[in-house]
């Protein structure tokens, strides 16, 4: 009886917390979690521990780092050999509101932080501080140049700055730059000035020596689009595609292929879309439509499956796509406790 109740294979259950491949942040902006998605199986163990209600996360190796912004203003590493416990937590000084960290190597990583116009520099395998960078070259007349994103292209780290308005609610006050500090001599190199203002969210390296950037602009007014910033020759290239072209701010993107880009559309109604957008021919596409500010962000699996966060109060969860066609492999959202905000794929 027992072996027809359990079937002809002996093999035990998959566990998503031991198993799976994505690290899901999730938050209704008043509490935090994670969760973890097994995308074979399309399961998730939820809440599998808690975080600020305002993180992001990167990951590095056998640890997940959590960017735990203002309120908390810590970094925190997560070992995922050892259940996702905490190896150990760093501030980043009160009211320093860290955006990102960028990982040198095994043992120097960057965190930038918003209110201030210095680069933390820590020890990822311990938390260590190692010293700072100043930054304010790159800053706007206040001084701070409102550094967030932040990426590694071989000895050298990239950081976007915002160069944004505090005494008029942080709107930009002049275009945004990249930030390009040699991490041999931890010194700015140089300071390359973009196209747009608002430079948000992830910075994608493409090429040796280019990365692409996306520029919001002021958020609802289509005077943006991503950028191919030559850092290496210290050029800021163009848009690669334009908001206008997109119908939205860019809240997201990934390249799912040399000449593709997936992104997420913020049109100036606040409703969100996933766009493929081809460098190829220009060609632009809206594979599936929000009810509203519901899409958040994408990553991309190596096995050919794009991932998009869905907020829907009704349904929020995490969506699957196929690459390249952009069919839907999920019937509904993957259930991940509370609404997906950020989602990156574990190594």
């Amino acid at each position: 009886m027992v072996a027809l109740l359990c079937g002809c294979d002996a093999s035990p259950p998959r566990d998503p917390a031991n198993e799976g491949n994505l690290f899901v942040l999730t938050t209704d902006f008043e509490s935090g979690a994670f969760s973890i998605v097994d995308t074979e199986t399309r399961e998730a163990a939820r809440n599998v521990g808690l975080t600020h209600s305002d993180a992001v996360a990167r990951v590095r190796g056998e640890r997940v780092y959590v960017v735990n912004r203002m309120g908390q203003d810590n970094v925190t590493a997560l070992d995922i050999d050892n259940g996702f416990r905490v190896a150990w937590q760093r501030s980043t000084e009160p009211g320093s509101n860290p955006q990102d960290i960028a990982f040198a190597s095994d043992e120097k990583a960057y965190v930038t932080r918003l209110e201030l116009p210095t680069v933390l520099v820590l020890d990822p395998r311990d938390g260590t501080p190692l010293g700072e960078v100043d930054c304010s070259a790159a800053a706007d007349e206040d001084g701070i140049p409102e550094m967030s994103g932040a990426a590694v292209d071989d000895t050298h780290v990239l950081l976007a700055a915002g160069r944004l308005d505090r005494d008029d609610s942080y709107l930009p006050a002049a275009n945004g730059a990249l930030v390009v500090i040699d991490a041999t001599r931890d010194v700015v190199e140089q300071v390359v000035e973009l196209t747009g203002e608002n430079p948000y969210g992830d910075l994608y390296l493409h090429a040796p020596g280019s990365v692409l950037v996306a520029e919001v602009g002021r958020f609802g007014v289509l005077d943006g689009g991503i950028e191919d910033i030559h850092w290496a020759d210290g050029v800021a290239g163009g848009y690669v595609v334009t908001e206008e072209q997109l119908g939205g701010d860019v809240s997201a993107f990934v390249s799912a292929a040399d000449e593709v880009l997936w992104v997420v559309v913020s049109d100036p109604s606040n409703v969100t879309s996933l766009v493929r957008f081809d460098r190829a021919d220009g060609s632009v596409r809206t594979i599936v439509i929000g009810t509203g500010f519901t899409f958040s962000c994408l990553a991309r699996v190596d096995d050919g499956t794009l991932v998009l966060c869905d907020r829907t109060r009704t349904a929020p969860g995490v969506r699957l796509f196929s690459l390249p066609d952009g069919v839907e492999l999920t019937e509904r959202p993957i259930d991940v406790g509370l609404p997906p905000w950020q989602i990156r794929v574990l190594e």
